[in-house]
Formats: structure tokens, sequence, C-alpha cells
């Protein structure tokens, strides 16, 4: 899984654009360093506790990140917690800022994250993927299957002990009473 996400970086921000085999490669101008960023203001981003400063969605609207808590378990997108692991936070930066995915592009067109916003989520986002999925997930689908075999006890209970129906009781009545019919 984190071989297609490195993939689909590197696709949309021209990494892997094709180099004649005759030609020496010129080695990438450095980046820039990335700033240092919050982790608590990048978790409040994405859940939107503080609103991103150009009007976009949060991150938790869509993604879900096991290990946070009810906050974080949405399911319209990917859960972020094993997806990002071993990204380093250039390559994360580099998903936050140029958004290759088809379904973000209308949420974030004309209301891109600001350096503080990403350097924040970014910071966030590596602790929370180092922190990985919980490791007791199973719990919650385990608890409904005793909830739910429970409930069919119960009812197979109480459907043992329902009344007869009202036609049934009164024709048992009569034949069993004196000058009934037959």
């Amino acid at each position: 899984m984190n071989k297609v996400w490195i993939a689909l970086w590197a696709l949309t921000s021209g990494i892997a654009a094709a180099q004649p085999a005759d030609e020496p490669t010129a080695p990438p101008p450095a980046a820039p360093a990335l700033a240092a960023g919050s982790a608590q203001a990048g978790r409040e981003l994405f859940i939107g506790a503080r609103p991103l400063r150009n009007g976009g969605a949060p991150c938790g609207a869509c993604h879900g990140l096991g290990g946070q808590g009810l906050a974080f378990t949405a399911s319209f997108g990917p859960e972020l917690s094993s997806g990002l692991t071993g990204l380093d936070p250039e390559a994360i930066d580099g998903l936050i800022e140029s958004l290759p995915f088809p379904s973000m592009t209308p949420v974030y067109e004309g209301r891109a994250l600001t350096p503080e916003e990403r350097a924040d989520l970014v910071a966030f986002l590596v602790a929370a993927a180092k922190q990985g999925p919980p490791a007791a997930g199973w719990s919650f689908e385990v608890l409904g299957l005793v909830g739910a075999a429970i409930a069919f006890l119960a009812l197979a209970v109480a459907w043992g002990r329902r009344k007869a129906p009202s036609r049934a009781r009164l024709l048992a009545r009569a034949h069993h009473s004196p000058g009934g019919s037959p």
C-alpha cells in the first residue's frame, strides 16, 4: 500500500518523468526544508476543531485514523494510519500540497492549505503513523456479535412464551366445555 502512495505522489509531482538513457541526469535541486509543525495543532486541524484558513474541509471528514478515538473514524477516504507508515515527512507534505487524488480536487480547489497548516498536519500524521492502528480493533466487532447473539436469544425465549392466537384459544375452550359445538 505504501508503494502505491509513493508512486501516485511521484507521478503527480513529475518525479517519474522519463529520461533518455544517453543523456546524463542532473541531480535534483535541493528541496526547501520542511518547517517544523505542531502535532497538537495538526490534530485540531484534522478533526476540524480548528478550521482551515482557506475554508477547506477537515481531513477527518473523510479519512479515518486508527488509534485516535471516535473523532477519527470517518470512512469515505482510506484509513491513514497504515497508509502513511514508512513515508517521510517530505513525502507526506508533497501529498498534502499536490493532492493527487481526484475525489479531493473539488473539496480543496481554490482552498489550498497554508504552509503552516501543512506543517502542523504533517507533524500530526507522522506521529499518528508511528503509533499505528489500534491493536485491539477487533473488540468492537466481537462486542457487536455478542450483543446480537444475546438479542437473538432473548427473542427466541420471548417467542416461546407468547400467547396463542385468540381464535385458537377460543376453539380449544369450545371443544372442552360442555355444550360447545364440535
